[in-house]
């Protein structure tokens, strides 16, 4: 009917993170460094390390999977990352496949740094605005990696988000952002390199502007922020200066980031899930949401909590899967990353070690540089 605003957005919410993590006391001690400098001076205490069963398919097929109870209902898959697996394929068809969504259906893969998640989001979000009665799968995976004993591999890590978006959803209305976008050369990596090439003050000053550029103030008790690592979190928060949100908030806002490193795309989603999970009733509140990508552009948006959101989101299991994770040393923390170095280089490949028990979906083989996953 004319006049009546449709409302949609966020109606399932889940991650993934790898079943192993490096502490940053290890690390600091393997450097020589402080561990000071790692956990108050960037705010990590630990970073996941992707396992050998794994690669960003099959960590998106884990945070998707116990959400997609409806499959028939999903017109439309987008999967953002900056780790893609080919120049070609979307990662979003292997999904499609994994996680058995029947046709008809459309894929695409996205990127753009750390930003595409979000433009996933509202992407989705107009979809089903044009499409009544149908849903989107969005998703991010990624593995950030900047290699050893570089400046940045106290900022590596890696996991998935997975969203459900549908009209009336459960979990969260999402409201139309501001977005800025500047030509500059802070972070990119070209075809020529394994990792990318990193200016950290210069994409600090491009985060900030950004952030100036589309922050729409509001009273926000809880603003999400794009974290590369949790004490990014701080830096922006000062920047908002008489809309800064308390400490007490920022604790809950960094609480899984701290925990599982930078996961680019998603590293704003895990924002809202330790606001999901820390805050007691969110029902009514407006979230503000900060996302920035390198290279740049940046997104202020909102989000409104919907009356019944508790009732969609799992605070057990999302705190669980951080706790029951197992810590490495560093050889198991160098094999983990040798190895997954050297597959990704490969076009032949067959998995032979035993995946973990609570593994969902592994990644079987390499036939001729074509993906084939399994599920456990």
């Amino acid at each position: 009917m004319k006049g009546i605003r449709r409302m949609v957005g966020i109606d399932r919410l889940n991650y993934y993170t790898p079943r192993s993590y490096l502490d940053m006391h290890t690390l600091a001690e393997a450097r020589g460094v402080d561990p000071m400098k790692y956990i108050k001076g960037i705010g990590q205490e630990k970073m996941s390390v992707i396992g050998p069963h794994e690669d960003i398919i099959t960590m998106a097929a884990e945070a998707a999977a116990p959400i997609c109870d409806d499959k028939a209902a999903i017109d439309l898959i987008i999967f953002a990352t900056e780790s893609g697996v080919d120049y070609s394929k979307a990662a979003a068809i292997y999904l499609q496949h994994l996680l058995e969504i029947p046709n008809p259906v459309r894929v695409i893969e996205l990127k753009q740094a750390c930003y595409a998640l979000t433009s996933g989001l509202h992407l989705a979000r107009d979809f089903v605005l044009s499409h009544p009665g149908k849903k989107a799968l969005v998703v991010s995976s990624d593995v950030a990696w900047y290699g050893f004993e570089t400046a940045g591999e106290v900022t590596q890590g890696a996991g998935a988000i997975a969203m459900i978006v549908s009209e009336n959803p459960r979990l969260a209305v999402v409201n139309s952002g501001t977005p800025y976008t500047s030509d500059v050369p802070d972070f990119y990596r070209p075809n020529t390199h394994d990792v990318p090439i990193v200016d950290g003050k210069f994409s600090i000053e491009c985060y900030n502007t950004a952030l100036k550029q589309t922050f729409t103030p509001g009273g926000y008790t809880y603003i999400g922020f794009h974290m590369p690592f949790a004490k990014m979190a701080d830096k922006a928060n000062r920047i908002l200066q008489d809309d800064a949100i308390s400490d007490d908030a920022l604790l809950h806002v960094k609480s899984f980031s701290k925990e599982i490193g930078n996961i680019y795309n998603g590293s704003l989603y895990l924002a809202l899930l330790g606001i999901l999970t820390g805050v007691g009733d969110l029902t009514g509140e407006t979230i503000g949401m900060f996302s920035y990508g390198s290279g740049s552009i940046g997104e202020f948006f909102t989000l409104d909590i919907q009356p019944n959101y508790q009732d969609v989101i799992e605070k057990d299991a999302w705190t669980t899967h951080l706790s029951s994770r197992q810590a490495l040393d560093m050889l198991g923390y160098e094999m983990a990353m040798e190895h997954f170095i050297k597959r990704e280089k490969e076009t032949d490949y067959h998995f032979s070690l035993t995946a973990p028990d609570d593994a969902t979906f592994a990644l079987k083989a390499i036939d001729n540089g074509h993906r084939v996953y399994t599920r456990l």
